[in-house]
């Protein structure tokens, strides 16, 4: 699954950097690219005329694998994060029991765990088994959750399903930027995003009524069949997605170095002018080949350096930062989601039991709002900057909008904080609205985080994304034990107040990243390229 060009050529990376530091100085940061050449939009990473590459499928069949995605992402998130407006029920069906609130706490850190295991076993043997396979392990932990006769059992079950569930936060990203370009990737994920937070909203008003009408064992019945939907599908429509390029494709010309004389030639695909498919040296893409579980032998060393480079990319200084971001705009919304029906249910507001569901409805209006401000508009603002730029885009342009995700979440701190206080003198709707806004900047900046570190270190894609996603999870994790202690001692708006000005200095700690961003990337560019020849 190597990039070919011809079979009498070498692709190398070193001389591609040369090259770049010849046209344009100061370039040689790794995730400074010519996105616009001759006013056309360079496509990166470069496909290769393989008609295998999964950059070269059709775009309705990536729209079909992003539906598909997004469907498994909403049975995940549902099922392992939306029992808050059933738990009472789902409680007092055990007598209280305190141990019950495992069965809200520990499904975040299994997703974290989930995604330690999966995604180094998605570099070794391919993206498609194993996410066919956490597909698989989602409805048997439904029904298992389903089936319990005892609550050890339904914790245990859970637990179990939340390791497959953690594939929606950084396996699915990961195969939808392995399948589309560089200039579409913001807004490809914003619908991903979308998608799942429409659905998740959805399906989150009508799980009250679900639970009212069958009981609770019947919610997980219900989805566990939707999952097996979600499973059969994957089986027939999404391909794998792995594919080894050289280092040059990341950065947008391939070089290609004649072995046997001749001059040498760059290779470089546009919008307008692609990659012509060749059938002649290259197998046509099959339906007998796309249900393949397997394609190739298992790489085991690529799972030891996923550790590895794991290790490595934590230390970079702007990597750090989006991972402090995920991680305490996450906790915030542990925080929100743990505390808001406490808030409604008693007085003055006394919600009833099944419009809770309802308060999450918003996040709907988030959704739709989403795609088209942070995604198209941050795919639109890189091509615009770049264009201003003699082509070259900068990662560091895709945190311009983040402005508003954060300054979003500090304004609902306060104002959440003060609502819960102080009920009498607000609002619900001060409760309702700042809790969705709050679910808006995060959402929005985890967008922005994954599109940032994906176009600064494109060769590491899988452990950055295992690390934004882990992280975050472990801290959700740890958080959720300390909820109700830290409300009760500083009350709803000193907990509040404290989560606001966590969240502005983290965010604040951007302002350096954004601007010495290039030297980090140069700083870090050893680190983070391979270097990597194509021999073919």
């Amino acid at each position: 699954m190597e990039a070919k060009v011809d079979e009498n050529v070498t692709v190398s990376h070193t001389d591609f950097i040369e090259d770049t530091k010849d046209r344009h100085g100061d370039a040689m940061a790794v995730g400074t690219v010519q996105l616009i050449d001759h006013n056309e939009i360079v496509l990166i990473p470069t496909p290769s005329p393989d008609p295998r590459d999964p950059l070269n499928l059709p775009q309705w069949r990536k729209w079909v694998i992003t539906i598909i995605l997004s469907l498994f992402s909403v049975i995940s998130v549902l099922m392992t994060s939306g029992m808050g407006p059933i738990f009472q029920v789902v409680e007092a069906s055990y007598d209280f029991n305190p141990k019950a609130s495992d069965l809200m706490t520990y499904p975040t850190l299994f997703m974290g765990i989930g995604n330690l295991i999966a995604m180094p076993m998605a570099m070794a043997v391919g993206r498609r088994p194993v996410f066919i396979t956490s597909a698989l392990i989602l409805v048997i932990g439904s029904v298992w959750c389903a089936a319990s006769q005892s609550l050890g059992s339904h914790i245990a079950g859970r637990d179990i399903m939340s390791l497959a569930a953690g594939q929606s936060e950084a396996l699915c990203p990961l195969i939808i930027q392995e399948i589309h370009f560089m200039h579409e990737r913001s807004s490809k994920l914003a619908w991903f995003s979308a998608m799942q937070s429409i659905g998740t909203a959805a399906l989150v008003i009508s799980t009250t009524y679900l639970v009212a009408g069958l009981g609770w064992r019947w919610w997980y019945g219900v989805f566990s069949i939707v999952s097996g939907v979600v499973l059969i599908s994957s089986f027939l429509f999404i391909p794998e997605s792995l594919y080894h390029r050289p280092t040059d494709a990341f950065e947008g010309t391939v070089h290609v170095h004649h072995k046997h004389g001749g001059p040498d030639t760059a290779v470089q695909a546009t919008v307008r002018h692609r990659v012509e498919l060749d059938f002649v040296r290259y197998k046509a893409r099959t339906v007998k080949d796309d249900l393949k579980i397997f394609h190739g032998k298992p790489n085991w060393k690529a799972a030891t350096d996923c550790y590895y480079r794991m290790a490595q990319c934590i230390l970079f200084p702007n990597i750090l930062w989006v991972v402090l971001m995920n991680s305490a705009v996450l906790g915030i919304y542990v925080v929100m989601v743990t505390e808001f029906a406490g808030i409604l249910v008693a007085p003055p507001y006394r919600f009833p039991f099944t419009s809770l569901g309802f308060v999450q409805g918003g996040q709907i209006v988030v959704s739709i709002l989403l795609v088209p401000v942070l995604g198209w508009g941050g795919d639109l603002l890189t091509r615009v900057m770049a264009k201003r730029n003699n082509g070259l885009a900068q990662p560091e342009y895709r945190l311009i909008p983040i402005l508003l995700p954060a300054v979003t979440v500090v304004i609902s701190c306060i104002i959440y904080g003060k609502a819960g206080s102080h009920p009498t003198d607000w609002s619900p709707w001060a409760i309702i609205t700042t809790f969705n806004a709050e679910y808006f900047g995060f959402i929005g900046i985890v967008l922005i985080g994954f599109t940032y570190s994906l176009d600064c270190y494109g060769e590491r894609a899988a452990p950055i994304l295992v690390l934004i996603c882990a992280c975050r999870g472990f801290a959700s994790f740890g958080i959720s034990f300390g909820v109700t202690n830290f409300v009760t001692k500083q009350g709803y708006e000193g907990s509040f107040n404290v989560c606001a000005i966590v969240m502005g200095v983290v965010s604040a700690l951007g302002f350096p990243v954004f601007f010495f961003g290039k030297k980090i990337r140069a700083m870090t560019m050893r680190f983070a390229v391979d270097n990597e020849v194509t021999e073919i």
